[in-house]
Order: C-alpha cells, then structure tokens, then sequence
C-alpha cells in the first residue's frame, strides 16, 4: 500500500507589487522557506527534497530556480525537483512532493513557490506571447481577450450582466481586506468594479488580477515524517490534473468549465466525496479573472449551471456562510505567478491547521479544496482535497 502523503508546515510571505517591493526574489523564498520550517518546526536537516517551480521566458530568466535552491541555507547535498509546467506550475509542485513521498522514495519534502514576475519591462506582452500562434496571435488576441471568451459565452447563455460579474470581484476583496498577506487589500463596490477601466467585454480592470510578488512554501511529509511536528497535520486525500486542447477552437463550450468538471468527479471519487457542498468547508479556488469564480463553483458542483452568481449572492461563500471561498482574496487581489499557484494548497492548509491568519480563520474547519488552472484558455487544472488529521 502507497504511504500516505501529508501537509505538515507552511510559510508565506506578505505580497506587494513588483514596483513597491523591499526584498530580492531570494530574499522572499528564503523568507517563505524557512517560515515553512519554523511553522512546522523540522530541522532542515531532516529534509530529503525540494521541489521548486519557475515559468522559463515569464521570469526573464531559464531555470533560475536551479540557482535559487543553492542559496536557501539548506545545504548542498539535498535532491532537487525543478518544474515548469506553466501557469499551473505552483499548484503541481505539491503534487510532485506528495507523489514522491506516496512511493516511499521521500519522507520529508519542501515545495517552493517563488515570485515569477520580478524584472518583466513589459509582462503583458511576455504573456501574450504565449497565445496560440495559429489564429489567437495574428488576430492581436492576447490573455484579457482569451479570459474573455468564458465570461462571454456565460452571460449568452444565461443571461449574466457585468453587474453580476462584479459581485465575486466584490467578495474577494472583502476577504482580502482581512488577509494580511494580500496584496491589495482595498474593499470595493460592485459599481466600482462596472465603472473601472473596460478591457475585453464583459471584463473591466478590477475584475482582473494584479501582477504581485510574494513567496510561499509548503512541508510535505509522510505521517512517519509528520510525528514531532508541530502543526495538526493536513492530510493530502486526494488530487489529480487534466488538460484540455491548446487552441481556443478546440474547446467544446466557453460557457461551462468543462474540463474542471470532469477532474472534480475523479478527485470527488478519490476522496469518497459525495455531497461537496455539504461535506467541504473551506475552498480556494484560482480565478484571476473575477468571472471565472461563478462559473467553477458550478463545475465543482456547488451550484447547478447559471447558479453559481446566485451562490455568491447569498453569502453562502462569505466568511460567515456554509461554504467560504477565497478567504485570502484569492489571485484577483494576489497573483504572484509559481507563488500564487501554490497559494490556494497553503490557505486550505493553514485553514485546516487551525493556523490562518485570526481574522479570516474558518473555525472548525476539516476539509478543504484548493485548486489551480492556467494556460492561455485556462486549458490546465489541477485540484485536491485536504483533511485535518487529529492527533491521537
């Protein structure tokens, strides 16, 4: 039988703009690391891995982190995992550490979630770069346009208004207001949110993410590995990815977030999750773009198709509902790149542990979903379900 892979620290850092910032990107993982360690409070001798992310062309640099690792103080001897796998980077890198303790091969392993978008002279144009070069890139399409095409087909379909999409970009910066670590922490009004700059219809500017720096990190143990630690350990139940095709023609339907949906049931299934709203407290979804909220709370079967702005409106997901959703803000109000990734794994654990922030803490919380998507459509996903383990 597998090990069992299990959440036992984590550390993160407070996030800011790459403008405003005071610390070095090292400077920042080597904060989040060794906060890490200090919230779990292993040795890092006791270490036997890292897996740290980078988005190669998005940072200006090619494997930078091969270099970041060499200067964490955590010696030189340790095995090193370096992945790329995009947007969705940050959210893998815990799935990499808990497949290679599941083996056997590891008993404790750091994942590391650093700022991708420190140096970036022109960081919309990088990223638009990485639009499909077939139809998207002669047509000028870049990454607001393509973030678009949900929202787009959603609203045909059931009628949904920018008045309506405003609401989670309302709701996420409520909870961000309480988080500490976010990067705006502004409240906003839902006409704020219609009035703001238009970018690609239905989308305006505050319904999309800023470009944050911050880092954050996360121990992954075996439960041998977890015993003397000092958090209540975070089990990994259950996780999985899945991709969708590269090019927007390949889509089967903007208007419902089919891809998710598909991965939700497989990772329901693993977890024997059978009711998620009634069986889940806690969840921390990736939407950078504000309209994208609704539309996966209804592929994550919360909410039926068209109901997922109904969920939002009746507070059922603020921090006093039955199910809280982004109660760090969530990457609309902090996306640092790889970091903001692997965000959602370490609020759904902290969460879980007992051990977010006073403010936003979801009293008696015991399962959690944290999930991550990227790709120039939002192509890629990846999702878990986390439980806390009482300690005997």
């Amino acid at each position: 039988m597998a090990t069992r892979a299990l959440i036992a620290g984590a550390g993160i850092t407070p996030a800011t703009s790459p403008r405003k910032q005071r610390s070095s990107s090292l400077e920042l993982v080597q904060e989040a690391v060794w906060a890490a360690l200090e919230h779990s409070g292993a040795a890092p001798s006791s270490l036997d891995g890292i897996v740290i992310g980078n988005i190669d062309g998005f940072e200006g640099t090619v494997l930078g982190a091969k270099h970041v690792v060499r200067r964490l103080g955590l010696g030189t001897e340790l095995p090193v995992s370096i992945v790329n796998t995009g947007g969705t980077t940050g959210g893998n890198l815990m799935q990499i550490a808990a497949r290679q303790v599941r083996s056997g091969d590891r008993q404790r392993v750091l994942c590391v979630g650093g700022p991708t978008f420190f140096g970036a002279e022109d960081l919309q144009s990088a990223i638009n770069t990485n639009s499909p070069m077939v139809v998207e890139q002669p047509l000028g399409m870049g990454a607001y346009h393509m973030g678009a095409f949900y929202p787009s087909a959603y609203a045909e379909r059931f009628g949904a208004t920018v008045e309506d999409f405003a609401v989670s970009a309302v709701q996420d910066h409520e909870h961000a207001s309480r988080n500490p670590y976010a990067h705006l922490r502004n409240t906003l009004t839902v006409e704020d949110v219609v009035s703001a700059k238009p970018l690609s219809s239905p989308m305006t500017m505050a319904m999309v993410c800023p470009v944050s720096t911050s880092a954050n990190a996360l121990l992954v143990t075996s439960e041998s590995g977890a015993a003397g630690l000092r958090p209540v350990p975070v089990l990994i139940r259950a996780m999985a990815t899945s991709s969708d095709p590269y090019l927007g023609g390949g889509k089967n339907d903007f208007a419902a977030m089919e891809n998710l949906a598909i991965l939700a049931q497989k990772v329901y299934q693993l977890a024997d999750v059978r009711n998620p709203r009634e069986e889940i407290d806690v969840v921390e979804v990736f939407s950078p773009y504000a309209p994208m909220q609704p539309m996966q709370l209804e592929a994550l079967g919360f909410a039926p198709p068209g109901g997922g702005i109904d969920l939002i409106r009746s507070g059922a997901t603020r921090i006093d509902g039955d199910l809280p959703v982004n109660l760090s803000g969530g990457p609309l109000c902090t996306n640092a790149g790889v970091a903001g990734e692997l965000a959602p794994y370490v609020y759904v654990a902290l969460q879980l542990m007992g051990d977010a922030p006073e403010a936003m803490q979801v009293p008696g919380a015991r399962r959690g979903l944290a999930h991550g998507t990227g790709g120039t459509f939002f192509q890629f996903e990846n999702l878990a379900i986390l439980e806390r383990q009482e300690r005997a």
